[in-house]
């Protein structure tokens, strides 16, 4: 009998986890202070998406899905479900900062898993990571062999996640630290939810078939993860780490077509949540988004959110005016890079991309249907953005990187100024900081940037005048 534990949002006093197992009946787990110290009981519930169309190829696999909790734990403590290690968030940030891992779009088909692996458990260093923070296109559904397979949408939707979380060495990545996760197109496929005629999935009645299984295995796999959602319509949560405030906005499982009168990123709840949330901010915050806020609007190929244009604007307009600096914390777009922007005098807001954590195959390889060959990304983004009400001006490129195999490590810490952002972009395969790229010809390059992809810190988020 086998049991998978795949550790999710934590704090400071309680954690969840999503608990596979293949046993008939609940697996009999327990939670143990790792010091001995008495334990509050572990709750263990079934899960599944809600979908009983998604739900029964999880079953047939012969894979039961359960969610368990548990609350009024000890800060900083260290705990353990079966042989999975689990730490509780410090109340307060440590002297020696807290580290988090950033990644966005990951392929497992060129089973980067142990490389990826090793980085987490500190093969560059920043050991002990507190968490990750998978923020976009952490499965394909729509690149690899299963494409165009005759399982029903259903099974292949099922089948593929069960390789993440259940057969494959990436399982193991998952397994290790606590996650929190946000999702992009490619939980869905390339440009969700608009047509893609190289995509029979996204046409006619499949259309909604596919949407209904993707969005099953997001509830079922990955939403699971997280803390409960801030409104009843979305999928979008937030959630405290010492020192900032993050909230994780979902702008793709609620977006609806661009020709939509009006066109949405997300549900009305849920940005009214975001807004709420920005303007009663008692530090500094983070958004996590699944597309980067500084890009074009792009097209009928790939509508960006710019191209949502009421929505985007509330969006920078919550973001400039919150009273502390603010991140952007993010992926899509299969390069990383570093922004300094300004929203007003002395107001900052940074986005920090991170991406490919490992690159899809190229598009010549997809055609063919032979998945060796990895794409590559280049630096790209406007010089210009223009957002009504917003003073937007970018103050310069700090850095970034095209290497395909690519995390952020970060270290919150605290300063004199207010909160310190150390980190490095990391090329998964060397287990160093990643060769770094220049930025789009004509871009200013910050006083500050260094030609490395790490720094100490990269910037700094303060009260803001």
């Amino acid at each position: 009998m086998t049991t998978r534990i795949i550790p999710g949002a934590v704090g400071s006093t309680s954690l969840r986890a999503l608990v596979l197992s293949d046993e008939s009946t609940p697996p009999a787990l327990k939670l143990v202070d790792v010091r001995g110290a008495p334990c509050p009981p572990l709750t263990l519930k079934p899960h599944g998406s809600g979908d009983s169309r998604f739900d029964q190829h999880v079953l047939g696999a012969g894979v039961r899905l359960y969610v368990a909790t548990a609350s009024k734990l000890r800060p900083g403590a260290d705990y353990q479900i079966g042989a999975t290690h689990i730490r509780t968030l410090p109340a307060r940030l440590p002297a020696a900062g807290l580290n988090l891992a950033l990644a966005s779009c990951y392929s497992n088909d060129f089973k980067r898993d142990a490389d990826y692996l090793r980085v987490l458990q500190g093969a560059v260093g920043y050991a002990p990571l507190a968490a990750k923070l998978l923020v976009g296109d952490n499965v394909y559904l729509d690149v690899g062999p299963s494409v165009g397979s005759e399982r029903s949408a259903f099974e292949s939707t099922a089948d593929l996640y069960l390789q993440h979380y259940w057969r494959s060495g990436y399982a193991d990545v998952l397994s290790y630290l606590p996650t929190f996760t946000m999702w992009d197109d490619h939980e869905f496929w390339n440009n969700f939810p608009e047509h893609q005629i190289w995509l029979p999935r996204s046409m006619g009645r499949w259309h909604s078939i596919y949407r209904d299984a993707a969005l099953a295995g997001i509830k079922a796999f990955q939403s699971v993860l997280n803390p409960a959602p801030v409104a009843r319509q979305g999928l979008s949560y937030r959630f405290e780490l010492p020192g900032l405030s993050v909230f994780a906005l979902d702008l793709r499982a609620g977006r609806s077509m661009h020709d939509a009168n009006p066109p949405v990123l997300c549900s009305e709840p849920e940005l009214l949540a975001f807004e709420r949330w920005a303007a009663a901010l008692k530090g500094p915050g983070a958004l996590i988004v699944g597309q980067p806020m500084w890009m074009g609007p792009g097209d009928w190929q790939d509508w960006n959110p710019p191209a949502f244009v009421a929505q985007y604007t509330r969006i920078w307009r919550a973001l400039a005016a919150a009273p502390f600096d603010m991140v952007i914390l993010t992926g899509d777009v299969h390069h990383s890079r570093l922004l300094e922007i300004s929203v007003g005098p002395g107001r900052r807001v940074w986005e920090l991309v991170s991406s490919p954590v490992c690159h899809i195959p190229t598009i010549e390889a997809i055609a063919a249907r032979a998945f060796d060959h990895q794409g590559s990304g280049k630096i790209g983004f406007p010089l210009a953005i223009s957002v009504p009400g917003v003073p937007l001006e970018l103050l310069g490129f700090h850095m970034g990187t095209e290497v395909p195999n690519t995390l952020a490590l970060l270290r919150l810490a605290t300063s004199p100024e207010g909160l310190a952002v150390a980190g490095a972009f990391v090329d998964l395969v060397r287990k160093t900081p990643a060769q770094p790229a220049p930025p789009p010809n004509g871009c200013k390059v910050a006083a500050a940037a260094t030609r490395s992809c790490q720094r100490d810190p990269m910037f700094v988020l303060r009260r803001r005048p």
